[in-house]
């Protein structure tokens, strides 16, 4: 059963919050809903960009095909993200791949509904230009991480980007393996598992399996230079 909009979880802080109550109507009545098993594509690079994502529930990995066939991880967008909106805007096609790293429950809106409501609603045009920053303003902070910091710096700020994804618990669940969260902090997979060795010799986090509990969140917040 698709959800009801104005009910939602997310619609005091994202788009909806300034929505005027039509638009709200009109997104409840068009958008389309969809369980993603985890390991499931949600789009490919290179599909026609007709529409985006908005995560409702789960987590999805966007990464890249390389010319030596690797995959390079550029975000992990958790509940309450979109996703392909970009794309979709700019009525390209995809330039990024997407899958689900778990079962995720998304709503998919089309970009020609998007188009009317940014004609139609002049709050929700400047919403949507805030997420479209929003997004730039990320993608900037990863590359100026990927390119000035140092793998453990790079390592701390993705354990707590994940723990606040997760709901701030001090305790990450990584449902990612090493090698894809390699890809995402630029790194090989050997370097990461001895950082994360690293972090643990100086008890700043413990790691168990595909859980890591962070034991000292101000030390991590310090070596990742998070704003």
């Amino acid at each position: 059963m698709s959800p009801d909009c104005f009910v939602c979880d997310y619609k005091n802080h994202n788009v909806l919050h300034c929505a005027a109550h039509e638009t709200i109507e009109r997104i409840n009545d068009s958008k389309d809903f969809a369980i993603f098993p985890r390991g499931k594509i949600l789009f490919q690079s290179g599909n026609e960009a007709k529409g985006f994502f908005f995560i409702k529930s789960g987590l999805v990995r966007s990464f890249v095909q390389l010319s030596n066939g690797k995959e390079q991880t550029l975000r992990l967008i958790g509940p309450g993200d979109w996703i392909g909106f970009r794309d979709c805007i700019s009525e390209s096609v995809y330039h990024h791949s997407a899958v689900s790293v778990e079962d995720t429950h998304v709503c998919y809106l089309t970009g020609d509904l998007v188009s009317e409501l940014v004609k139609d609603d002049v709050n929700f045009q400047k919403e949507v230009f805030r997420q479209m920053g929003k997004e730039w303003r990320e993608t900037e902070e990863h590359v100026v991480s990927l390119g000035t910091k140092q793998v453990h710096e790079k390592l701390a700020e993705i354990i707590i980007v994940l723990d606040n994804a997760q709901g701030r618990r001090n305790h990450v669940e990584l449902k990612v393996t090493r090698d894809v969260l390699a890809t995402y902090i630029g790194t090989k997979t050997e370097t990461l598992v001895r950082a994360l060795s690293d972090l643990k010799a100086r008890d700043f986090i413990a790691v168990e399996k595909n859980k890591i509990e962070i034991r000292n969140r101000e030390a991590l917040v310090s070596l990742s230079k998070i704003a």
